[in-house]
């Protein structure tokens, strides 16, 4: 008889705290009172530190103890570490996967794409965010080792957060989609290199795109900047 996985409270807690934190409603910097916390969830203080915990190993909390907790800035020396890791890993997929590419990965992706049409023109980040992940995941799932997106995915909340605000930018959501549907096709024609390369282009895509947020949101970015986000002035 199969066993049944139990979440505790703290996981359920973390998980709940993670998305607020992922999706930008709670924002860089923002302080969390651990009191409020516990009366908005309705649990004891215990399982509510546990997960704060465990948010703060995954680099997306700060706490001070004796002084309050505050969501972390975007750390971009982070930023840069976790999308090298994706890069590194996905670059490897994509190698496995184009040459075994079946038709339903290809029907599931084109599904993906057509989601992302209709978050776009709802306007909706966090529901486009989500079907972007889909469509590479797809590749993952395709060479069964799912755990290696897993693993992109859990190291990756400062990634993640810097991508969601990039949507706001102009023409970010619409050439995404063009990238996605020249990588189908490239798929479609076993060109691997040719997919690598559109690859390549749509991971490297936050070194442009991010001094502009900076200015942005100043506030929600640590001060320290890695050298691979100074963009040379023209």
């Amino acid at each position: 008889m199969a066993q049944v996985m139990r979440i505790t409270a703290s996981e359920e807690i973390y998980q709940k705290l993670r998305n607020e934190i992922l999706s930008l409603r709670f924002e860089p910097g923002q302080e969390l009172d651990l009191q409020l916390l516990c009366s908005q969830l309705q649990v004891s203080r215990s399982p509510v530190r546990d997960a704060l915990m465990k948010l703060s190993g995954d680099n997306l909390v700060d706490i001070f103890p004796q002084k309050g907790t505050r969501v972390s800035c975007i750390d971009l020396k982070q930023v840069e570490e976790e999308r090298f890791l994706r890069k590194s890993l996905e670059e490897s997929a994509v190698r496995k996967f184009v040459p075994i590419a079946q038709g339903k990965d290809i029907a599931l992706m084109e599904n993906a794409i057509e989601m992302q049409k209709k978050a776009m023109e709802a306007k909706d980040f966090i529901q486009f965010l989500e079907f972007d992940d889909t469509f590479h995941s797809i590749i993952f799932a395709g060479i069964y080792m799912e755990r290696l997106w897993d693993i992109t995915k859990n190291q990756g909340g400062n990634h993640h957060r810097i991508r969601l605000l990039s949507f706001a930018e102009k023409d970010v959501l619409g050439n995404i989609i063009d990238q996605h549907k020249a990588m189908l096709e490239a798929i479609r024609q076993k060109d691997l290199e040719k997919v690598l390369a559109i690859e390549n282009n749509h991971l490297e895509k936050l070194l442009k795109e991010t001094e502009l947020m900076m200015l942005r949101h100043p506030n929600y970015f640590k001060k320290e900047m890695p050298s691979a986000f100074l963009i040379p002035k023209n």
